[in-house]
């Protein structure tokens, strides 16, 4: 495919929680529903700025909760409007209800989510909030810098309002080591962003001169009928969202259609560091690290989590001998939901490739490129 000529992109120095805004607002939402909660307050707070100023034609509701925000969303969703909310943590757990709502009635709204640990009380950040929701019918990305969580914003709301997709997205991004860090973004052109993304069609529309129930009472015969539905929903987003991410290459020159990333030479590499967001990009850095010991690793990073992107995984970890999976939360009992992920995986596929999970950076606590090359050397010395 050609690349379409785009115009030129505005680089600014800004953190992630305003690069989030500023792809909202180039997806020209109508309906943007806040609730504040650190530390994903910036967004809504730069939404509401850029919407008293005249940059976004859209309604902001200032609610009273996190599930009155969800409430409204839904709302506003079904009424045939592009929605827009974010939230975090514990706000995203007093949403829960709607949340799972909104999942399995396939309402296509976009939510980033600002990675925040949840109970004992504690503002940093771990993937606990957002993969505690992994099986509420969500799409859900997670972005390794300001720029990518920019650009898997602007994306969700093309893969969310396709009409074999119809279904919510959390763009997942962690708390102050993206939310509150400044780093150059480039923000593109509103004219290239209305030409990658058309205006909102919605599948379902509630309409007083022509009306239905959505969501109400259901039978058994009917929840088997959704949950399959939603099955196909994500079958199908696997197909397209690496078109959608193609597309979104072809315009701006970044993502491709991998829904997930690669970083160094897998023919060559001894062993993969799989983990998701900032760890992944830590993990960039921890590789360049080892080459110069001489020892060869790969980093296989996973931009979208749900759907799970097996192929793509299993395709890659195949070519290495050891498997190092970092997970910034907890299943109880088990590794971290990343790991339970890929060990499924392997077991199905019939891979028999040692895979070394840890937990790492839990509420907060900091992962240098370092302390991952530390624990891959540990795995490397164990042969030699």
């Amino acid at each position: 495919m050609t690349t379409v000529q785009k115009q030129k992109e505005r680089i600014e120095l800004i953190t992630g929680n305003e690069a989030v805004a500023h792809a909202a607002r180039l997806a020209r939402p109508k309906v943007v529903a806040a609730y504040p909660i650190t530390p994903q307050t910036k967004i809504v707070e730069t939404l509401s700025e850029m919407i008293a100023n005249g940059d976004l034609d859209a309604e902001f509701i200032a609610v009273e909760s996190e599930h009155s925000a969800m409430g409204a969303a839904i709302g506003a969703s079904l009424g045939g409007v592009r929605t827009f909310t974010a939230t975090s943590s514990h706000g995203l757990l007093y949403m829960g209800e709607l949340v799972w709502w909104a999942g399995m009635t396939r309402i296509p709204i976009v939510m980033p989510v600002v990675n925040r640990s949840l109970n004992p009380w504690n503002i940093w950040p771990d993937h606990q909030d957002s993969m505690a929701f992994r099986d509420a019918g969500w799409l859900q990305f997670y972005g390794k810098n300001n720029q990518e969580v920019l650009d898997l914003t602007l994306c969700a709301f093309k893969i969310s309002e396709h009409q074999k997709i119809s279904m919510p997205s959390m763009i997942a991004l962690d708390g102050f080591i993206l939310s509150h860090t400044s780093a150059q973004v480039n923000i593109p052109h509103q004219s290239d962003v209305d030409d990658f993304l058309p205006p909102f069609k919605p599948l379902a529309k509630l309409d007083p001169d022509n009306p239905f129930a959505h969501g109400s009472l259901t039978d058994s015969k009917g929840i088997w009928e959704q949950r399959m539905s939603l099955i196909d929903g994500f079958e199908n987003a696997k197909v397209i969202i690496p078109k959608v991410f193609q597309e979104y290459k072809d315009k701006f020159g970044r993502l491709g259609k991998e829904m997930v990333e690669i970083t160094g030479n897998l023919d060559e590499a001894e062993i993969a560091v799989v983990a998701l967001g900032t760890l992944g990009e830590e993990a960039e850095k921890a590789i360049e690290y080892l080459g110069n010991k001489g020892i060869k690793a790969a980093v296989v990073r996973p931009r979208v989590f749900r759907p799970f992107p097996t192929e793509e995984i299993i395709n890659a970890l195949r070519q290495v001998s050891k498997v190092l999976i970092i997970d910034r939360a907890v299943s109880f009992g088990h590794a971290g939901q990343l790991a339970l992920e890929i060990q499924a995986e392997f077991y199905v596929n019939k891979i028999d490739i040692p895979i070394y999970p840890i937990i790492r950076g839990l509420g907060g606590m900091d992962v240098s490129y370092v302390d991952i090359a530390n624990e891959v050397e540990k795995i490397h010395k164990e042969d030699h």
